[in-house]
């Protein structure tokens, strides 16, 4: 009789585990409030509207203002990148800063593309352009490739031009934005492993994967799947690192074309 029944339950959770491991589970989100103060009662502007990028001649004067009153400490010896970003290459990238790079130029680059701005909840802090340049080229060196660490100037000349970083330094340096991008960091990541219940949800979209040999974290095909269970693609890229979009488009583009072709067949 017990042997029946313990017999009946256990096919019963086998089957129910069966049944319930793929099914699709929605997210209810909570609208928070993410700016400053209490939220308003007033209904917020959500439009979406073109803009340019623009710069000035005040812009580019407090800068160069900025960049001339510097203080930099020298590095610990032959420490090259393992301390952070190695002060004597920020010279090197701070004098190209301040007497080659054209950042009306990359202005006039950039508004060859189209752009699209809305209303964000939340502020920026802006302080330093060097500080700024030094925290954010480490992580283009060190997640590029982790052996930059062991090269003086990190690697960075070898994957990435000057103007395309220095470019990327200054949407956030102009737009004082660098606090408010790091925010998904925060709410998402130092508080364990699958804490939040979105960590845990499967999603049934159709999904591509490309694995950077050079990515901070190397996930495997199965785990992919597991998350992904209508995972069409998984491709082991030749070479790369974190910032693949940025360092090897072609190849990035190519597997995305990959991708599409796959879903589009099925």
């Amino acid at each position: 009789m017990w042997l029946e029944i313990l017999f009946a339950s256990v096919l019963a959770f086998v089957i129910y585990w069966f049944v319930s491991r793929d099914k699709e589970e929605t997210l209810p989100l909570d609208y928070g409030w993410w700016g400053p103060g209490t939220k308003p009662t007033t209904g917020e502007d959500e439009s979406i509207r073109p803009f340019r990028v623009e710069t000035s001649d005040q812009e580019i004067k407090d800068l160069h203002y900025r960049l001339d009153n510097v203080r930099l400490s020298p590095p610990v010896e032959n420490a090259c990148f393992h301390y952070g970003f190695n002060s004597n290459y920020l010279k090197k990238v701070i004098g190209y800063w301040r007497n080659t790079f054209d950042w009306r130029k990359q202005v006039e680059i950039l508004n060859q593309y189209p752009h699209f701005k809305t209303k964000i909840e939340g502020c920026a802090l802006n302080d330093s352009p060097v500080g700024l340049a030094a925290y954010i080229l480490e992580k283009f060196s060190t997640w590029t490739n982790s052996e930059f660490r062991n090269l003086e100037d990190g690697g960075l000349e070898r994957k990435f031009s000057l103007d395309d970083l220095l470019t990327n330094i200054m949407l956030y340096w102009t737009t004082e934005s660098i606090v408010s991008s790091q925010r998904f960091y925060k709410e998402n990541l130092g508080q364990g492993f699958n804490v939040h219940r979105h960590e845990r949800m499967k999603a049934y979209v159709p999904t591509g994967f490309a694995a950077f040999p050079s990515e901070l974290l190397h996930v495997p095909q199965d785990l992919v799947r597991a998350k992904f269970p209508r995972l069409c693609s998984y491709s082991y890229m030749p070479r790369g690192g974190h910032f693949a979009a940025f360092e090897e488009p072609e190849l990035l583009a190519q597997d995305i074309r990959k991708f599409v072709g796959l879903v589009e067949r099925q």
